[in-house]
C-alpha cells in the first residue's frame, strides 16, 4: 500500500512543503531529535541538523526523507492501533 501523500505535506496556503519543511514536520509529529532521526536515516546527527535549516538552494534527499517517514507513519499506525482505531486504505 502506498500511503496518499498529496495533502499531508502541504502548507495551510495550500502550497506543497520544501524538503526542509517536510523533515521538520517529520521530527516534529514523531517527536524525532536529531540523533534518532540520523540514526534512522543512517547519517550524522550533524546532517539532520543542516537539512534542518531553511534554505532555497539545497533539498533534503529522499534517502533521508524515506526511512525518517517510514518510521513516523509506523508509530502513528502502533498508536492508532492501540488505541482501537481500524486502519484501512483510502478508497
Amino acid at each position: 500500500m502506498t500511503p496518499n501523500r498529496s495533502t499531508l505535506y502541504r502548507r495551510p496556503e495550500g502550497t506543497d512543503m520544501t524538503s526542509q519543511e517536510r523533515l521538520a514536520f517529520l521530527l516534529d509529529i514523531g517527536g524525532l531529535s536529531y540523533h534518532a532521526a540520523a540514526e534512522i536515516a543512517n547519517v550524522a546527527p550533524r546532517t539532520i541538523w543542516a537539512y534542518r535549516k531553511p534554505s532555497s538552494t539545497r533539498n533534503v534527499p529522499e534517502t533521508i526523507l524515506s526511512p525518517i517517514e517510514r518510521r513516523v507513519f509506523a508509530r502513528l499506525t502502533a498508536i492508532l492501533t492501540a488505541a482501537g482505531y481500524e486502519l484501512r486504505p483510502a478508497a
